[in-house]
């Protein structure tokens, strides 16, 4: 039974219409704006379902809540059992069978959760950590060597999308420059499923689903290439991982592999690219930076992370009739969680829509509000995201951005394209 709609509360006028696909067409400022004012009048909110092309909705379809407030998004996240994710993990719903292929443990719950993400987290032990740590470090630097002598490019493709692009595929052990770059474009893709530019006439299930199945076929290539012959990446690890006498079986490893080279790739390279974009638009931030890039490093990351964290919502679904800041929730009722709108928060944030790298305990929800399914990947993403921007600033510290073009999408802050431009250098090991 889901709430009457005599007691399902929200703000009128088409402005605040988020399941309209055009609302995902504005300025994301515009859009922030919106949602501070959710925040303030109306921070428990009822909505009709999104105009979705992965399965569109019909008179039956059920609308979702949304909550706007950093401590309420919290509540949620770390509520598993009060709200589940084996439903749907995202506002607008997938079919079965392609949620199952390709979002891994996001979308299940205890016990199958616990267990698979056991088994998956042996591969970031301190030790393969330490392995990564070095990738990472080789291919930021292999990275801003092809572009360093140009003076001018993309960078959105050219160097935010190289980065961890290449280390997923030294992670995951691909070989050939073909492999890599399907990777690269597949995750990209399928991340950006209502976007006309990515979508080139496909509506969004055809998206999604296509680079996705590119991302699996490639994966069950390489399981069987790893089981005969294991080296030392990320996909031989899951190949030979066990807990409690069990392995993962196929489909989970390919699901895992999509789910992180989407995860793992996409948001960072977003990250990258609003970070070079946020330190042209804030030269008093650029100069605080500059002048102690070793000390102000990981400050800056968090508050990058803040400001425009890449991922903007996740979904979960009520088990049992509740409350949510006095307003009832019902048993099966959608709850989509918006951590672009808690990071925001006036409550929790001083001046929140200062971009401030002093910024002191910064717990911010880039990598989600905390919980079960807390981002296995955030020291991860936190290293690449460093490690890119020592480089850059080390080597290219005059480079500025021209304006960004935005992805049309209501879960990636994604860019299309940042044109940038700064002094040619030489590369590493070459002469000025």
């Amino acid at each position: 039974m889901s709430t009457p709609t005599a007691t399902r509360p929200s703000l009128e006028g088409s402005r605040y219409d988020i399941s309209a696909r055009s609302f995902w067409e504005q300025d994301f400022w515009a859009r922030n704006e919106v949602f501070s004012e959710f925040r303030r009048d109306c921070p428990v909110s009822w909505h009709r379902p999104y105009e979705s092309t992965l399965l569109p909705p019909d008179e039956d379809t059920p609308g979702f809540w949304s909550v706007w407030k950093y401590d309420d998004i919290k509540y949620v996240s770390r509520n598993a059992k009060l709200f589940d994710s084996g439903r749907g993990m995202l506002m607008e719903d997938f079919p079965e069978v392609v949620a199952q292929a390709s979002q891994s443990f996001l979308c299940m719950d205890d016990p199958e959760h616990a267990q698979l993400r056991a088994i998956v987290s042996q591969a970031f032990t301190p030790r393969r950590m330490r392995k990564i740590e070095d990738w990472i470090r080789q291919e930021v630097v292999s990275a801003v060597d092809d572009v360093i002598e140009l003076g001018e490019a993309n960078v959105s493709e050219a160097l935010a999308k190289q980065i961890p692009g290449r280390i997923f595929a030294d992670f995951f052990g691909l070989e050939g420059d073909a492999d890599r770059r399907m990777v690269m474009d597949a995750a990209e893709a399928m991340l950006a499923w209502d976007d006309p530019t990515i979508a080139q006439g496909r509506d969004a299930l055809e998206v999604y689903g296509e680079e996705s199945m590119k991302l699996l076929d490639l994966c069950y290539e390489l399981i069987d290439e790893r089981r005969t012959k294991p080296g030392e990446d990320l996909l031989s690890w899951c190949v030979q991982a066990e807990v409690d006498g069990r392995k993962l079986e196929d489909w989970e490893i390919g699901a895992f592999f999509t789910l992180l080279a989407a995860a793992g790739n996409d948001t960072t390279r977003h990250s990258i690219a609003h970070a070079l974009q946020l330190f042209t638009v804030h030269e008093d931030q650029r100069e605080l930076l500059l002048g102690d890039l070793d000390g102000r490093l990981d400050g800056a990351v968090e508050e990058i992370l803040r400001y425009v964290g890449p991922v903007q919502q996740f979904r979960r679904n009520a088990t049992e009739d509740t409350e949510i800041r006095g307003q009832q929730i019902r048993k099966d009722d959608k709850v989509v969680i918006w951590y672009c709108s808690g990071s925001y928060d006036e409550d929790v944030f001083t001046d929140p829509t200062k971009f401030d790298i002093t910024r002191t305990d910064n717990k911010h929800l880039g990598f989600g509000g905390g919980g079960p399914h807390f981002c296995l990947g955030s020291a991860l993403g936190r290293m690449m995201v460093k490690y890119a921007l020592h480089e850059v600033y080390t080597r290219m510290p005059d480079l500025r951005t021209g304006e960004p073009e935005y992805q049309v999408n209501n879960f990636i802050h994604g860019v299309h394209h940042l044109g940038a431009t700064w002094t040619p250098g030489p590369k590493t090991g070459t002469s000025a």
